[in-house]
C-alpha cells in the first residue's frame, strides 16, 4: 500500500516532507518545547538535527515503512506541521504535530480527517488509530473529530521524553472497519 503524496483541503495542502523543510519546521515547531511537549521524541536543538530526521523521513517514504507528510496552509503553502502514518501489526498508527501559532483553528483537524478518509477507503485497512498522553485534552478532541473512538487508557505505555524519562498513561483511539 502507498497512500497518495497529496492531499488538498479547503485550507490545507498535504505533501511528502523533504529536506528542504528543515528550517522552516524547525521554526514552526522542532525546535519549540511547546509543541513538542507531547511527542514522542526530544525537542530538537537545531536544524541539523530536524534536517537529519526529514532525510530519515524521506528514506522511510522510499521504502513503504512509514509516510510523513507536511501540512501546509493555503495560499502561502507555508509548513505549519506534519502527520505521519505507519502500517503496524495492530493497524495504521498515525501521529501528528502542529506549531503552537496554528493551535485552536481545526487545522489539524481537516488535515488528519483527509487522510483518515483515504484509509478508510482501503479495504485491506481495518483498523487506524493513534494515542495521546492522558492529560492532552487537545489532541484528544482532534481524534475525536476526525473520527476516532476513544477506547481505553494503557498505564504506563510510552516514554514522552520532554515530559519525562518513565512511561505514561496515554489514552488510545481508534476507527476500526465493521466486520462484515
Amino acid at each position: 500500500m502507498e497512500p497518495p503524496q497529496r492531499f488538498t483541503t479547503e485550507r490545507l495542502r498535504l505533501r511528502p516532507v523533504t529536506v528542504a523543510d528543515a528550517a522552516a519546521l524547525f521554526d514552526v515547531y522542532a525546535g519549540d518545547p511547546e509543541a513538542t511537549r507531547y511527542l514522542s521524541w526530544r525537542t530538537h536543538e537545531t536544524v541539523a538535527e530536524t534536517r537529519e530526521f526529514l532525510a530519515g523521513a524521506q528514506a522511510s517514504w522510499r521504502d513503504g515503512s512509514e509516510w510523513i507528510w507536511a501540512v501546509l496552509i493555503r495560499p502561502e503553502d507555508r509548513p505549519i506541521g506534519a502527520i505521519g502514518a505507519v502500517d503496524t501489526p495492530h493497524g495504521i498508527e498515525i501521529g501528528y504535530v502542529l506549531g503552537a501559532d496554528w493551535w485552536g483553528h481545526g487545522l489539524m483537524s481537516e488535515a488528519l480527517g483527509e487522510i483518515m478518509g483515504w484509509f478508510q477507503l482501503q479495504p485491506d485497512v481495518y483498523r487506524v488509530w493513534a494515542y495521546c498522553a492522558v492529560d492532552h485534552v487537545r489532541s484528544a478532541r482532534v481524534l475525536e473529530r476526525s473520527g476516532m473512538t476513544y477506547e481505553g487508557t494503557l498505564r504506563r505505555w510510552v516514554v514522552l521524553p520532554n515530559l519525562a524519562d518513565e512511561p505514561c498513561d496515554a489514552r488510545v483511539f481508534s476507527w476500526v472497519r465493521e466486520q462484515a
